[in-house]
């Protein structure tokens, strides 16, 4: 075994978990950064949440509304 050989068996981190470890960072500092309480006016409720619990759940429901209506193929 050359020296390269040693140096590949010790970086056995491969590029997705590099990917999940910025997106982790990210994610924390995100929810530090978004902590603040904001106030949600509701038909019924008037909470008062974290401003990045708001955020993600605007964007769960975002999601979900895209993936039941779907796109519509067109007919060429």
């Amino acid at each position: 075994m050359n020296q390269s050989d040693k140096e590949d068996e010790k970086s056995n981190i491969s590029f997705q978990q590099v990917s999940w470890g910025l997106l982790a960072i990210i994610a924390v500092l995100f929810v530090v950064l978004n902590s603040d309480k904001t106030e949600m006016n509701l038909i019924f409720a008037q909470p008062n949440l974290p401003l990045f619990v708001l955020v993600i759940t605007s964007m769960l429901i975002g999601f979900l509304l895209a993936k039941l209506t779907g796109r519509r193929k067109r007919d060429d």
